[in-house]
């Protein structure tokens, strides 16, 4: 999507610059890769070299990244500044107030990496994609060549152009890809099996980097760093039409269901942020990182736990999708519990009708076909008609997740933090998911009681 409207606000709101240029200060290392030394010279330069500290206890230094955002042509309004409540989770804010429409900050496109720049660069890296699919991780490739980047520039430490901004990311991730079995063992069925996605994502990409020659041994035995560099790529850059992007400044943009900013590209592939309403001074600048009715998945990509989420996906996975399910509403996005009133989507209600219906395929189709012609009195009637059935089943399986997850939860209790130090928020996911069911149990408690299963 194309920012034509506001592109004409930048001459305003920020300098002009050269983007031809701005990444390019006399003097300074080239964006390309450089020629591959010796292990002799490598050893010999590695002495001499600084690199960025991944060790959980290193600081940030987001000052200095600053700075050379500045002087590579990030700009952004007077009002934007970068803060943090517990000096960890540094996030853009404003302080000032920003009417709708305005854009904050400006990013050129040489300095954010990219899934095609990267593989530009690097040249195709043939084994490693092979491997990868060979591996069922063919949607990871994009992800992979930002991976590989990231760790090229890593292995060129200080004389590396990225560094300031390398040496600025965080050090500490809670997403799947950075939980282990333990972890896994205490999340209901969906949250574990995302998370484990993440980490399977992760191994993929850990394995195919063997391949790989111009990163170093000591890189590719370092799981620590590699994970570091996988954790930056998943949790930080966005998705644009099957590709990745990273952009620096605004990987600083936490999220959040009720958003305040988006992002767009103007015909040379700048990126600017842009206000989507107005945002008074003292406010984060929030975007959308995906689904907020799915909590669980932003969870296992991201790790963190999204309070502002409405709804989260009502964990129904026993049942065999098939193309009318989908018609008629079978998808995470749709089948949710309602956070703070605890009404159970429509969705929820129709898919497991039509599953109490599957040994008559006359009333089930006929129903079926009520749902997508939005012939609401037929699919009424079938409703009051096995009321009693659905809410059964429906009680059933809330009451037996609140008990599976109250075991999760005490499996999660009996954990030493000092090895296991994700087991908070783990803990922060299962109540949100049980404060939820709570409160549709207190719902659907009463229908259940008083309605009797229909015989047939």
């Amino acid at each position: 999507m194309k920012l034509k409207p506001f592109l004409s606000l930048c001459s305003f709101l920020l300098d002009p610059i050269n983007t031809a240029t701005a990444f390019h200060t006399p003097h300074r290392c080239k964006l390309s890769i450089p020629r591959q030394n010796s292990r002799r010279e490598q050893q010999s330069s590695t002495s001499l070299r600084a690199y960025v500290d991944v060790s959980e206890d290193a600081e940030r230094d987001i000052g200095s990244m600053q700075e050379w955002a500045q002087a590579y042509g990030v700009q952004q309004i007077p009002g934007v500044q970068l803060t943090s409540d517990d000096g960890r989770d540094i996030y853009a804010m404003t302080v000032e107030d920003v009417p709708e429409g305005n854009v904050v900050m400006y990013v050129p496109a040489n300095i954010y990496l990219s899934s095609w720049g990267s593989k530009a660069e690097l040249g195709e890296l043939t084994e490693a994609e092979d491997l990868i699919k060979r591996l069922n991780g063919e949607e990871s490739l994009p992800l992979f060549y930002i991976f590989v980047k990231i760790l090229l520039e890593y292995q060129n430490g200080e004389d590396s152009p990225f560094f300031p901004w390398l040496n600025s990311l965080p050090r500490i991730y809670n997403s799947g890809a950075a939980m282990t079995p333990a972890c896994y063992d205490c999340l209901p069925p969906l949250a574990a099996a995302l998370a484990m996605e993440e980490r399977v994502k992760f191994i993929n990409c850990n394995q195919a980097l063997k391949t790989v020659p111009f990163i170093s041994d000591e890189i590719k035995n370092n799981k620590d760093l590699t994970r570091w560099a996988f954790n930056v790529v998943s949790t930080r850059s966005f998705s644009v039409e099957g590709e990745r992007v990273l952009v620096p400044m605004a990987d600083m943009i936490n999220h959040s269901t009720y958003t305040n900013v988006d992002i767009s590209y103007d015909d040379e592939g700048n990126c600017m942020v842009y206000t989507t309403t107005d945002v008074p001074a003292g406010s984060p600048l929030l975007m959308s990182y995906g689904d907020p009715t799915n909590p669980s998945a932003l969870f296992a990509k991201y790790g963190f736990v999204d309070e502002s989420s409405p709804a989260s996906f009502c964990k129904i996975m026993n049942i065999q999708k098939n193309s009318e399910l989908e018609d008629i509403g079978m998808d995470y996005s749709r089948m949710v519990f309602w956070k703070d009133t605890g009404d159970v989507a429509q969705e929820v209600l129709d898919v497991l009708l039509y599953t109490e219906l599957n040994g008559d395929r006359a009333s089930q189709q006929q129903f079926y076909l009520a749902c997508i012609n939005g012939d609401e009195q037929t699919k009424a009637a079938y409703h009051a008609q096995y009321q009693g059935d659905v809410y059964a089943t429906l009680k059933d399986h809330v009451d037996t997740f609140l008990e599976d997850l109250e075991d999760l939860m005490f499996k999660a209790s009996m954990k030493n933090l000092d090895t296991h130090p994700r087991i908070p928020l783990i803990m922060a996911h299962n109540q949100f998911v049980k404060e939820t069911f709570m409160r549709v149990k207190a719902n659907i408690d009463p229908i259940a009681a008083n309605s009797y299963p229909v015989l047939y």
